[in-house]
């Protein structure tokens, strides 16, 4: 079972290996027409994932936690955010849909210069913003990482 959540814990964070190189945006829905944006995104983070089994003892599908900071995360708490994921699905490499526990959906979608010109420039800021303080950040993503997967174990 140890190998089997290894292996699917890293299939399900290459879901975002695009996502957290390139950066992203992310909306979220819950029953309304209208989007709340989320904002540019500076990372995913899959924190634990739990297997569901038939009655014959195979998984029939896996829910999975992701830890997912926003651009802005070292000026407090209220910036990164843990969901349990019940269902995904994706249409191409470039976007992404969620939806939790809790019905409600989140759209990903990797920012680029020519949709996004303003995103990619804020997104190229804070990633040299984050290389020029590396040891604070390295500090924080250590705690930020241990609070949450904490929060994502404690979950039912």
């Amino acid at each position: 079972m140890k190998e089997f959540i290894a292996s699917e814990k890293a299939r399900l964070q290459a879901l975002f290996d695009e996502f957290n190189r390139d950066g992203s945006i992310m909306v979220m829905r819950e029953g309304r027409d209208t989007p709340l944006s989320l904002g540019l995104v500076d990372s995913y983070t899959v924190t634990r994932l739990a297997p569901i089994f038939d009655a014959a003892g195979n998984v029939t599908k896996t829910d999975f936690w992701v830890m997912f900071k926003s651009v802005g995360y070292d000026n407090g708490y209220q910036y990164a955010h843990t969901i349990k994921v019940v269902g995904w699905g994706s249409e191409d490499s470039y976007e992404l849909d969620l939806t939790d526990d809790r019905g409600r959906r989140y759209h990903i979608e990797l920012i680029m210069d020519i949709t996004e010109h303003d995103y990619v420039v804020d997104w190229r800021a804070w990633q040299s913003y984050k290389t020029a303080n590396a040891a604070e950040f390295e500090i924080i993503d250590a705690q930020l990482l241990d609070e949450h997967t904490a929060i994502a174990e404690e979950w039912q």
